[in-house]
């Protein structure tokens, strides 16, 4: 395992090869070119927006979620907004009919409070450097995440975003509140690497007890919220399957492939390693289903673990929570409860405050330079770390309006105090509290 060298000062130093701040010119030229590319889809006008919905089509019986047949069911929060044709074509004939100023925020919601050239630099490391393919891929990211509403999903917060759902259809709101309140996923860490830790509980997970459109809504709600903890020096995160007491009852191919298609087309470079702990043996059937679903890069970061000491090689035991040690008197810091629930956030901000108007004004003022620097010689790698980080800030201190509030933030993990600093918390002996605001 690697030493995490944190930060003190923003230099060059102990920077890895392909990343911000340690590129060669072969590779500084190739995130020039995507930076032009990207920016040239803001300008385009695209196409009047048809809402009509058009039913998702989930497939239903055979084993495994194999040999099935089609049959429609519709989906009543994620979708909803977009036009069905940008879902439905291809990204050749679709791309050209996504308005630009949509592309825009979908963009920079995906950008949050990372540095952008990191941004990029994981697109083109996913695709090898090749500029077309890393293209493509980043501009299918934007599709996917203005069909996803990750943009929505971010401004309600845990709070907001239950409410938006029980008004989007009565039960659904209820039954994304419910997989949350079984602890089928929750936030952690750190691993020994320092990374951010997900804990998937596979266990008091039944696919029959809700749709799919919750699942994916949680799967987008625990990546949106990770990716608050995954910058520099710590730019990916650790999964945890704990199959502890699995059984066939708990197996759901689809939200199995919408996860793996999460971290393979839309988070790429984020998962730097996923712990399968404790899998019986009827597992080793369903992980023959599971492989051929899995860029080779991502199941090369799988391992697998058999006791709490194996899983110890990788996670420090006070970052365990206790339905993995079975020690109920340590619980983890996500055990923890809370007194109130987190606030609602909407997903009309307000315009006129200060700090989202500050934010917008930086944002305008990176894609000004970010054109100048692109299109001429410059090639001062500190500079682009000083925008970098001159954007981190400015996204932090309007991340209270931006962002709404979860769970997280309402226990401790995650905090911008009075100061807009962003404060990690962990509660750990390696990780009390960390500002981590100035880390680009």
């Amino acid at each position: 395992m690697s030493q995490v060298i944190y930060p003190k000062e923003l230099s060059l130093a102990n920077r890895k090869e392909g990343h911000a701040g340690a590129l060669n010119e072969e590779q500084l030229d190739k995130l020039k070119k995507l930076w032009l590319r990207v920016l040239a889809l803001f300008q385009q006008q695209g196409e009047t927006v048809q809402l009509e919905q058009e039913p998702t089509k989930k497939k239903t019986g055979g084993l495994f979620g194999f040999g099935k047949k089609e049959e429609k069911e519709k989906e009543y929060f994620l979708g909803t907004t977009s036009d069905p044709r940008w879902r439905n074509l291809s990204l050749d004939k679709a791309l050209p009919l996504i308005p630009g100023s949509l592309l825009h925020q979908a963009f920079w919601g995906l950008v949050a409070t990372d540095n952008p050239d990191s941004t990029l630099l994981r697109f083109l490391r996913a695709r090898k450097w090749d500029l077309d393919a890393s293209f493509n891929m980043l501009a299918n990211t934007l599709r996917w995440r203005i069909d996803m509403r990750t943009n929505d999903i971010v401004a309600l917060g845990e709070t907001g975003l239950i409410e938006e759902l029980e008004r989007s259809k009565s039960g659904l709101g209820t039954s994304f509140k419910e997989l949350l309140g079984r602890k089928m996923v929750t936030l952690g860490g750190p691993d020994k690497n320092d990374r951010g830790i997900c804990f998937i509980n596979v266990q008091v997970y039944h696919k029959e007890d809700q749709p799919i459109e919750t699942i994916k809504l949680l799967t987008i709600y625990i990546m949106e919220t990770a990716r608050i903890i995954c910058d520099y020096p710590m730019e990916t995160v650790c999964i945890v399957f704990n199959l502890e007491n699995f059984t066939m009852a708990n197996m759901d191919l689809d939200a199995v492939k919408f996860l793996a298609e999460c971290f393979q087309a839309y988070y790429p470079e984020s998962l730097g390693l996923a712990c399968v702990h404790k899998a019986p043996w009827v597992f080793s059937t369903i992980w023959n289903l599971i492989t051929p679903l899995l860029d080779p890069v991502v199941a090369s970061k799988i391992i697998f673990t058999k006791s709490v000491q194996d899983l110890q090689n990788h996670i420090p035991e006070d970052s365990l929570p206790s339905l993995i040690t079975g020690d109920a008197s340590k619980p983890s810091f996500d055990e923890r409860t809370v007194s109130e629930p987190p606030r609602p956030g909407r997903i009309s901000i307000p315009a006129d405050d200060a700090d989202v108007k500050s934010y917008w004004k930086n944002v305008l003022d990176y894609e000004k330079k970010t054109t100048e620097w692109a299109e001429s010689n410059q090639e001062s790698l500190l500079e682009r770390l000083k925008l970098g980080q001159s954007y981190r800030i400015s996204r932090v201190k309007a991340e209270k309006l931006i962002r709404g509030e979860t769970s997280y933030h309402a226990k401790g993990m995650i905090n911008i105090n009075k100061d807009d600093r962003l404060i990690v918390s962990y509660k750990t002996s390696s990780w009390d509290s960390k500002d981590i605001t100035d880390w680009v």
